[in-house]
C-alpha cells in the first residue's frame, strides 16, 4: 500500500480538482466512478459514509449514481 497523509487543508483541498474532473469526457468520468465504487466496496461492504461520499462525487461531477448504491 502507498502511504497516505491527508492534505493539511482537509476537504477544501478538493476544491481545486472539481472543475478539471467535471471537465473529463463522459467515458473518463465513468472510469473514475467505477474506480471509486471498487475502492469503497473492496471489503464487500459499503458504509453510509462511503455511500454518501460517492453520491456527493457523482453529483458534483454530474454523473449518474451507480446502481449498486441505488439498490442498497
Amino acid at each position: 500500500h502507498l502511504p497516505y497523509a491527508p492534505p493539511a487543508e482537509g476537504v477544501q483541498a478538493l476544491d481545486a480538482v472539481w472543475g478539471p474532473l467535471d471537465a473529463l469526457l463522459p467515458e473518463a468520468k465513468e472510469m473514475l466512478v467505477e474506480a471509486l465504487v471498487d475502492a469503497v466496496s473492496s471489503d464487500q461492504r459499503v458504509s453510509v459514509a462511503e455511500a454518501e461520499l460517492l453520491r456527493t462525487v457523482c453529483a458534483v461531477l454530474h454523473c449518474p449514481l451507480p446502481a449498486l448504491l441505488e439498490q442498497g
